[in-house]
């Protein structure tokens, strides 16, 4: 769970909130791709294509919760009193400051590419693979991108099997076929 804020002019970051200990190695947070440094430098030295750093994300505040230890059975609101929702945890928690400075460092990415998506709403939604398709666009040279009529990030075979490498169980991953 986390909470990314919007470019700060003063400070000239963008800074983030959220839970920890566990972080996953890479994860997609309000359309960005956000990656621990460790992925970074791999996926620098990598020959995939179409994605940047653009930014360290300063940690502002993180909430010891680890979340991964939670009964997935029960609602996540069986944790909460009342009063609160999930992003409360992190709006209301208290920054701490050990487990922030023993976190990894994130970094923000940027992926220039954009595809071209058909969404057909008369099919079953549970799977994207059966209801999104790509036009026929020309796609460049690039493993990643992102959509333009559908936001998310879209990425190539060769992409995927980097990601299932080097960050396992961080992502779902649908087949997307053309028009």
């Amino acid at each position: 769970m986390d909470r990314l804020t919007p470019w700060d002019e003063n400070k000239q970051s963008i800074s983030i909130e959220r839970t920890g200990p566990f972080t996953p190695k890479a994860y997609f947070s309000s359309n960005n791709f956000i990656f621990t440094k460790e992925i970074k430098e791999l996926i620098e030295n990598s020959s995939l294509k179409g994605i940047k750093f653009l930014y360290e994300i300063e940690k502002k505040k993180i909430i010891n919760l680890n979340w991964t230890k939670l009964d997935v059975n029960k609602d996540i609101t069986d944790y909460l009193d009342d009063l609160y929702e999930p992003v409360d945890l992190i709006f209301d928690g208290i920054n701490d400051v050990k487990l922030n400075q023993d976190m990894p460092d994130y970094y923000l990415s940027s992926i220039e590419s954009q595809i071209h998506l058909n969404k057909n709403k008369l099919i079953d939604m549970r799977n994207p693979s059966a209801y999104i398709t790509f036009v026929g666009n020309e796609l460049d040279d690039s493993d990643f991108f992102m959509g333009i009529e559908i936001l998310g990030c879209f990425i190539s075979a060769r992409a995927k099997n980097w990601l299932e490498k080097y960050c396992p169980n961080c992502f779902d991953y649908y087949l997307i076929k053309p028009d």
